[in-house]
């Protein structure tokens, strides 16, 4: 028998694109070209420095400004800054040396208007020198108290930057070293030819020649490469017409993230070039991965709670592993336990990064958006197993892509409660795989243990993973030949729970938090009515779940009620598993929600169903794709309508977040 030496990724792409790669260097080609004319649309930039007393949105000056200190009038004590005086004139206090700094709007000559006062107590003028690029510094006299507009001629080498300097200014009251008073800034062009910014449009070539990479090595069809060249170029030339500052934020990140993303999957196409299927499913988890964290990573982003997980990293290093958190007065109010499941998994990578604050945070936001990423893997291999084929497999895990209840969660700062949940991955594939009476004890050790990590990932998934293993256990007596037997499942659940309780739940500091919480009694529950009607409404995508902002995509929620249909008149032996593994996760969500009628409390249901939701509705995408070219354009548009809404959504949620 002769072996054959694997072809590498090279010539994998190589052989994919023998016969289409003169259209494709055409085509990216058209698209630089049609970037490049982009930049010849007029824009402008206008930054309300401090905050918008109209619209009382906040911070969206913060990643054009470099050593500027915060947004005033502020108290620790008030969100609703627009109410404090002085609120109708916001400002910021620049460093002895500050940078207004615009990426990405092209080169030429551009002019930036700056809105300043000195800002003296004792009523002197502030000397300061203002240089654009290499040219010579501008020296000008601000007025104490009164707010002047100066306007600056900049050259732009497709970045525009203004060095500002200063006298400092030290206060005996106030800690920090002051310049000046700083209050709006505009930048507009000047009439001419503008040349592109070359930086972006080389990260802009990077990301296309990237995707065209990532593409050969999992065995994409030519056409769908150059359609995916063409809608990645086409949103690129919209973006720089539209918003181009954000845009130039954006694309060093996004291609960062596609250029690993791509190395990855061309190392294990070499390393293993004849699972296709496997490096398919990785690397949709990998734009998933890119999803989230290109909008986690970018400059404009706010979270009101990933300083607190990195905080909680930092005590379970120097050995604080009870850890509590203080919950708001909806939710019971006090301190409740806080497992530290997720902080184990990212506290090994800490030695990767520098013992700081900032790396604290960039790592727990970094490990959370991956372990999420991870359900659209384990989707697949459920829809896998189940005995669907590959094309049903991946239009499942596909819905997972811009899971909006997950993206919400990691956009707020809820990193504990989305990477814990991806504590419950072990326990699902163990009752997938299954523990039927002929497996041995290692397998029944194995799914105690995966147990036992799911009741610890989280408090508040306990209620619903807790339920979940009952109702799996109830509806295991009815085909206990095909999945996990009653009694095996007893024992393993038993044994998780008893594992748990020993390890966390028993130890005193946490048994006196859980009986003094139990004590404090319950605010108040809601009609029955109402939350049918508000479920009802979540599950169809028509409004958000309860307490969130961002809903389920309608086009999800639509095929998820066909895919449930479909499935269980599926005959085939192979598919009973699923829909018994389906039906525990239903019905420990329908009776969670439970809760609400004795306490008017926030119960994260959509995030731990969004999963079986996707699962169910590429079932049904499937389906509709066997029939001809016409239900392969339905589901294409079908897929379009879930990401674009969902992409939508993210977006969305970046901008406006706590701004």
């Amino acid at each position: 028998m002769t072996l054959t030496r694997p072809m590498s990724p090279l010539a994998v792409i190589c052989s994919a694109y023998r016969q289409t790669w003169p259209i494709m260097v055409g085509l990216l080609t058209l698209i630089m070209i049609g970037c490049g004319l982009a930049y010849q649309i007029p824009t402008s930039v206008h930054l309300a420095v401090g905050g918008d007393p109209t619209s009382h949105r906040r911070e969206d000056d913060a990643p054009f400004l470099q050593m500027v200190h915060a947004a005033e009038p502020a108290t620790p004590t008030t969100v609703e800054w627009w109410t404090l005086p002085g609120a109708d004139n916001p400002y910021r206090w620049t460093q002895p040396e500050s940078v207004i700094s615009v990426p990405g709007l092209g080169g030429g000559h551009w002019l930036i208007t700056v809105r300043a006062q000195g800002g003296r107590p004792d009523g002197a003028p502030t000397a300061t020198h203002w240089q654009a690029g290499t040219w010579p510094p501008l020296e000008l006299m601000l007025p104490a108290t009164t707010p002047r507009r100066y306007t600056v001629l900049v050259p732009s080498d497709g970045a525009v930057h203004l060095t500002l300097r200063s006298e400092p200014l030290r206060v005996a009251t106030d800690p920090r070293v002051l310049g000046f008073v700083l209050y709006a800034v505009h930048v507009q062009p000047v009439n001419g030819w503008r040349p592109p910014d070359w930086g972006q449009l080389g990260w802009l070539g990077l990301w296309l020649v990237a995707i065209l990479v990532w593409g050969g090595t999992v065995g994409l069809p030519a056409r769908w490469s150059m359609t995916g060249l063409a809608i990645g170029g086409g949103a690129a030339i919209v973006a720089l017409v539209l918003v181009r500052p954000a845009f130039a934020l954006l694309m060093p990140i996004l291609t960062t993230l596609t250029l690993l993303a791509t190395f990855i999957s061309a190392i294990i196409t070499l390393r293993r070039p004849h699972q296709l299927a496997w490096q398919q499913a990785i690397s949709l988890t990998l734009i998933a991965v890119i999803v989230r964290l290109a909008g986690l990573l970018h400059p404009h982003a706010i979270s009101s709670d990933a300083g607190f997980h990195a905080n909680n990293l930092l005590r379970l290093g120097v050995g604080h592993v009870l850890l509590t958190a203080g919950l708001p007065a909806e939710a019971g109010g006090g301190l409740a336990p806080y497992p530290a499941g997720f902080y184990l998994i990212a506290l090994p990578f800490q030695l990767l990064l520098n013992d700081d604050f900032a790396s604290r945070r960039l790592l727990v936001t970094v490990i959370a958006a991956v372990l999420d990423s991870l359900f659209c893997l384990l989707i697949w291999w459920l829809v896998r197993q189940a005995g669907f084929r590959q094309r049903t497999a991946l239009l499942s895990a596909s819905g997972y892509i811009v899971a909006t209840q997950a993206l919400e969660a990691l956009a707020i700062g809820e990193l504990a409660n989305v990477g814990g949940q991806a504590l419950l991955i072990p326990a699902l594939l163990g009752l997938n795989t299954g523990a039927a009476p002929s497996s041995d004890r290692r397998a029944l050790v194995g799914l105690t243990l995966a147990i036992a990590a799911g009741l610890m990932a989280h408090s508040g998934l306990t209620l619903s993973f807790g339920t979940f293993i009952g109702w799996a256990w109830l509806l295991a007596w009815r085909q206990p030949s095909n999945i996990v037997s009653p009694w095996r499942l007893f024992v393993a659940a038993a044994g998780g729970l008893a594992l748990a309780l020993m390890i966390m739940y028993t130890a005193p500091p946490y048994l006196e938090l859980v009986v003094n919480r139990s004590s404090q009694g319950v605010n108040g529950g809601q009609p029955l009515l109402q939350i049918i009607t508000d479920t009802t409404g979540a599950l169809l995508g028509l409004q958000p779940p309860q307490r969130r902002s961002l809903p389920i995509p309608v086009g999800l929620a639509l095929a998820n009620l066909v895919g449930c249909w479909l499935l269980w008149r599926t005959a085939t032996p192979t598919a009973s598993g699923l829909r018994w593994l389906l039906g525990a996760w239903w019905g420990s969500t329908l009776s969670s929600l439970a809760l609400l009628l004795i306490a008017d409390q926030g119960i994260r249901w959509a995030l731990f169903l969004y999963p079986a939701l996707c699962i169910t509705a590429g079932i049904a995408l499937d389906r509709i794709a066997e029939h001809g070219r016409l239900g392969k354009l339905m589901v294409v548009a079908w897929l379009v309508a879930i990401w674009g809404q969902g992409l939508t959504l993210w977006i969305e949620q970046i901008r406006d977040y706590l701004h």
